[in-house]
């Protein structure tokens, strides 16, 4: 990634940024600073439905054509430069992508991790503020199979000087050791002591990304104004979304399987019905034995990735439940089948919500 970038010219050294790394609550993160700096770069991943989604100013999408454009010119750079070890991955060229586009457009840039963070391909940047929003048990195979394996990894991103701001469930002794005295913890203290919130991010899970959004915004000495304004117009599709009868949540590992059940307990505790799809490399299982508490019934399902677990052993886990071979299925099947009062939650992969979304709008 260093050669890529060097082969651009390192257009990440053109800009300021944060970097935000962590099991879940980045992307949310990331949101929520992003609507506090409007004309601020923001990428995030995955998308759901279009690549644009990843690469933006504020809420505006990178267009096509300069998609295009920066995918040519990283192309290009990578052929050309005999400094790489191995043709870029997919992730690679579009973080290039990213940083080429903002290079000439904005100050200041919120970026967020794709995977873990020592040895992430945002991690050649060097940011103002480091995130860790969580730290949980997810991408074992990458990471380690530890707790503190996973929190070495994503303490990678951590470089010299700057504050470390963590959610608490990423305030672990390697994380500390790492930051040393420049660890900030957020606690949802930091959220009571704003006035006037009325965040459009639902669930309590959210408190804590608000909290940790809030401390890395002081950081960087945001108003207090325009805290408060991000905070209460942030959106971040597919995360307890609601549309019509539906609830979505790309809940795709069991630390957001927890904070989702949790969410389900309080608002929902006459059960909602689930169609539930997830990637093999996933624990399924115990996502699954969560979730069953607060379902009614269980509709497996599976997206068009080559990755999806087949909905029929899903199936074989909860036997009264019924199987479906595709998104679209399955909803047909829960608005035939479900009472016309019962929510209708879509959770278990992100690649699950970005099918169903689409469909759903023109329903």
């Amino acid at each position: 990634m260093r050669a890529l970038t060097a082969a651009l010219g390192n257009p990440q050294d053109a800009f300021r940024c944060v970097l935000i790394a962590g099991t879940n609550g980045k992307g949310s993160v990331a949101a929520l600073l992003s609507s506090m700096m409007p004309e601020a770069g923001l990428y995030t991943s995955p998308h759901l439905v279009r690549l644009n989604e990843r690469i933006r100013i504020g809420d505006r999408e990178i267009s096509d054509e300069d998609l295009k454009k920066v995918f040519e010119a990283v192309r290009a750079a990578a052929s050309t430069t005999g400094d790489l070890l191995y043709p870029p991955t997919y992730f690679e060229l579009v973080t290039a992508m990213a940083f080429l586009y903002f290079r000439d457009r904005v100050k200041f840039a919120i970026l967020e991790v794709g995977l873990g963070g020592r040895l992430d391909a945002t991690n050649v940047v060097e940011q103002d503020v480091s995130v860790i929003t969580s730290i949980g048990m997810d991408h074992q195979q990458f990471l380690g199979e530890t707790i503190e394996d996973i929190a070495k990894e994503k303490a990678g991103i951590i470089k010299g000087a700057e504050p470390v701001v963590v959610g608490p469930a990423a305030d672990l002794p390697v994380v500390r050791e790492k930051a040393g005295s420049r660890l900030i913890v957020a606690t949802k203290t930091d959220y009571d002591r704003y006035a006037g919130l009325k965040p459009r991010l639902i669930g309590p899970h959210q408190i804590e990304n608000i909290a940790v959004a809030i401390r890395t915004a002081e950081c960087l000495g945001i108003a207090e104004s325009d805290i408060v304004r991000g905070i209460n117009t942030a959106e971040w599709p597919g995360r307890l979304e609601r549309i019509g009868r539906f609830l979505l949540d790309g809940a795709h590992n069991v630390p957001a399987a927890e904070a989702l059940a949790a969410f389900l307990k309080e608002s929902y505790p006459e059960g909602v019905w689930i169609i539930f799809g997830a990637m093999a490399d996933k624990q399924f299982e115990e996502m699954i034995s969560i979730l069953k508490p607060h379902a009614r019934q269980f509709v497996f399902t599976r997206t068009q990735s080559g990755r999806a677990k087949d909905p029929v052993e899903l199936q074989a886990l909860i036997p009264e439940s019924q199987a479906t071979m595709s998104v679209t299925e399955a909803i047909q099947t829960a608005v035939r089948h479900a009472p016309a009062d019962t929510t209708i939650l879509i959770c278990g992969s992100l690649y699950l919500i970005g099918e169903a979304r689409p469909i759903l709008r023109t329903c």
